[in-house]
């Protein structure tokens, strides 16, 4: 078995992304007894952002980008620094719905990790292909390391080339104190320097405004991961990320050109979108609250334990069938809607497949999403872009991304420097498929 797995097809390579655990993080308890934390809190609505004064965002916000990324400004300013939010009073109740029943028990036996509680308003115009998220993080995280911390960095992916987008996050409010943080690798990432030192033990909790534009179009010569296509909002990894601890450091690197990108532990996600009415979003986890208006709907997610969270926003036309416990849905444009039979018989296939041959699938739901333009395909915890769709392979692509939700998802590596190891797993999946 172990063989068959480093088992990699050269040319077969789809080029994806997401948080991948790395050998020495922990795997979600589900799978190989990993953990995550619990909370009990409830998450204030969030204003709309205001500016902040200038000392404290904006001539870190007006950085220059990587050559390769410029073409749409930074804003000018950051939103200011709110109150750090409180998160839902039935936190736990909530993450056991992100999992089957016969694995919501896991979530009694984890250790602390980090916890996300995210609140986002999407600004959204398909014929001008731009949209804006203004959004609001609050994370808890503890030191699970024997020595203190004396600072905290936040991975802004959205600014990196494969990324057809720009992104502002700042000040942040840490424990209850501002802090200015300082950008680093053209404002890929931010570093703040922590007012007390965290203890072995100990947790963490900060607030961070966060401001994304985004444009199209993505496809073509030039493929990305996040931007516009066709009319669809694709924003995977939408708010700051908390990187892997490696050797005592935080694991702030530049990602490989066309290369997977984010690389996380595995956390909790509480998300809260606001987004158009008349439009359709689907993302990570489960759905476990809507309010729907005359102008906006809110949608209300929560996880299990998932390396990292996206979401995908447009007009699709949406089937669904189960695969044993688990409901696979297939979310296709209106152009595509004739492939849309054949893509979501091989997704559930392949789930139904891989539960059996490997181990079990522990989420409710798995979504795969039309996405012209992202790559081949882009995995990410319970969501997949697939960009072949109306093409002359959908099928490949779409058994590879959905064999990632075990090979990435449940078995973790360290996908910036060893990419190679849940990409070959991936494809010995389409093998066992075919």
């Amino acid at each position: 078995m172990v063989r068959a797995l480093l088992l990699h097809r050269r040319g077969r390579r789809f080029e994806s992304c997401s948080a991948h655990l790395g050998p020495r993080a922990r795997p979600a308890a589900f799978a190989l007894g990993a953990a995550a934390a619990l909370a009990c809190n409830t998450l204030l609505p969030i204003g709309a952002p205001t500016n902040v004064p200038p000392s404290a965002g904006t001539a870190a916000a007006t950085r220059a980008l990587p050559p390769e990324s410029t073409g749409t400004p930074l804003p000018t300013s950051a939103p200011t620094v709110p109150p750090t939010p409180i998160t839902p009073q039935d936190f736990e109740a909530l993450q056991a719905r992100g999992l089957l029943p016969e694995h919501a028990a896991d979530l009694q036996s984890v250790n602390p990790t980090t916890e996300y509680f995210l609140e986002a308003q999407v600004e959204f115009d398909p014929a001008s292909q731009t949209a804006q998220i203004d959004g609001l993080a609050r994370i808890r995280l503890t030191n699970q390391e024997t020595s203190d911390w004396d600072d905290l960095a936040l991975m802004l992916w959205p600014n990196d080339p494969q990324y057809r987008s720009t992104m502002v996050a700042g000040p942040a409010l840490v424990d209850g104190q501002t802090v200015i943080p300082t950008y680093e690798l053209d404002n890929l990432a931010l570093r703040l320097d922590l007012p007390n030192r965290v203890q072995p033990g100990e947790t963490v909790d900060l607030s961070v405004p966060f401001r994304i534009v985004a444009r199209g179009p993505i496809g073509g010569i030039r493929p990305y991961r996040f931007g516009i296509t066709e009319g669809v909002l694709l924003a995977p990894t939408f708010y700051p990320l908390v990187p892997r601890r490696v050797d005592g450091a935080w694991e702030v690197e530049r990602a490989p050109s066309n290369g997977d990108t984010t690389n996380s532990d595995v956390a909790l996600y509480w998300v809260r979108l606001t987004v158009p009415a008349g439009l359709q979003l689907v993302a990570s986890g489960v759905e476990v609250g809507r309010d729907v208006g005359p102008a906006t709907q809110t949608v209300t997610y929560a996880t299990g334990p998932m390396r990292d969270f996206a979401f995908a926003l447009g007009e699709f036309s949406v089937s669904s069938r189960n695969a044993g416990p688990v409901t696979v849905r297939a979310w296709i444009l209106p152009s595509h809607i004739e492939e849309s039979e054949a893509v979501l018989n091989a997704a559930a296939f392949q789930v139904e497949l891989l539960s059996e041959k490997v181990g079990p699938y522990p989420y409710p739901e798995l979504d795969v999403v039309d996405a012209p333009g992202a790559f081949g395909g882009i995995e990410y915890p319970g969501l997949v872009f697939v960009g072949t769709i109306g093409g002359a392979d959908q099928i490949t692509p779409t058994v590879h991304e959905v064999g990632h939700q075990w090979f990435y998802g449940l078995i973790g590596n360290d996908q910036l420097r060893e990419p190679w190891l849940d990409e070959a797993a991936a494809t010995y999946t389409e093998i066992l498929y075919f």
